[in-house]
């Protein structure tokens, strides 16, 4: 705790009552000694910043909790869109690799096969041959 208060240039008096106000929330070890993550310092530079706009401190908690949630949120997406991307890659090795199989048939082959394909399907494939070339 008097790590985080030097850093974050804040008394440890400061630091207990934005625990207890819920502002901070401290992790705890198995000998009950309070330790704060580097988020702490993050979450202390953002109260002091609202702090100087003369929002009171139960907002300002409020507005802590919604930007660690958008946070947690961003990170999910991120981790969405990252395995979006892999399959799209996916995708489109196998379009390049079916491209040329498909050139070869003729049009009445051709539309046999994109029958044989959902709608949408057919619109995912057109649509991704087009971004992919």
């Amino acid at each position: 705790m008097g790590e985080l208060a030097k850093e974050a240039n804040v008394s440890k008096r400061t630091i207990d009552y934005y625990t207890q106000l819920g502002i901070l929330t401290p992790e705890r070890s198995d000998s009950n000694y309070r330790f704060y993550s580097d988020e702490a310092v993050e979450t202390l530079h953002l109260v002091a910043q609202y702090k100087e706009l003369n929002i009171p401190l139960l907002e300002i908690k409020e507005k802590v909790e919604l930007f660690h949630t958008s946070r947690v949120e961003q990170e999910k997406v991120l981790k969405y869109t990252q395995a979006l991307s892999k399959r799209m890659e996916y995708l489109e090795t196998e379009l390049k690799e079916m491209k040329p199989m498909l050139d070869s048939l003729s049009e009445e082959q051709q539309k046999s096969v994109l029958s044989k394909m959902s709608t949408q399907s057919v619109t995912l494939a057109k649509l991704l041959m087009v971004l992919f070339t």
